[in-house]
């Protein structure tokens, strides 16, 4: 019955993966990683969070083709701290990853979550958005920044938790690790 909005929970993901990417006959490229997330319980409003401090572990695995770049991000989430009156967290989060290239620095496409609370019965454990959006890769300085909008509605919901019919996300992403790395050598 109306709106809210805000910042919600934040989250690290660690991941560690080989520095070169596999690479396929085609010309395209395997990335994958492996590691750990952190949930951080910064939510302004409680229906924006989960009132915990989570952690567990994640996984990564993309195509780079020419044209197309598919893949999945798989995190899970286990509470270890926090609101003792909120409820447990067992959660997975599977980020899809689908865009195709218009050029070498925009995209369209989406990168929607797929949330499994574990905590709640089978009829009410899945949340499924699809989406549409379209992104840019910006220079500053030797710092590539992603910078990107997109539409996600959600086609599967539970029944008993309030979850949104459709949400937009706007995203700045910079490559700081590898560009940090290359400026100190």
């Amino acid at each position: 019955d109306g709106g809210t909005s805000g910042l919600g929970d934040s989250y690290y993901v660690g991941l560690f993966a080989p520095n070169d990417p596999i690479k396929l006959d085609s010309g395209a490229k395997l990335l994958w990683g492996l590691g750990f997330d952190l949930g951080f319980d910064t939510a302004q409003e409680d229906v924006l969070g989960t009132g915990k401090w989570t952690a567990g572990p994640s996984a990564l695995g993309v195509y780079i083709g020419e044209k197309w770049k598919f893949g999945g991000l798989i995190q899970h989430y286990w509470d270890y701290a926090g609101d003792n009156d909120a409820n447990d967290v067992n959660m997975s989060n599977i980020q899809a990853i689908y865009y195709y290239s218009l050029n070498e620095t925009t995209s369209i496409g989406a990168g929607p979550n797929i949330i499994a609370n574990w905590e709640q019965d089978n009829d009410n454990t899945w949340t499924v958005p699809v989406g549409i959006g379209i992104n840019k890769t910006f220079q500053f300085g030797k710092v590539p920044v992603r910078i990107g909008l997109e539409y996600m509605h959600t086609v599967m919901e539970p029944d008993e938790v309030v979850a949104s019919d459709w949400s937009v996300r706007f995203y700045v992403i910079p490559a700081v690790p590898s560009a940090l790395f290359d400026w100190m050598q």
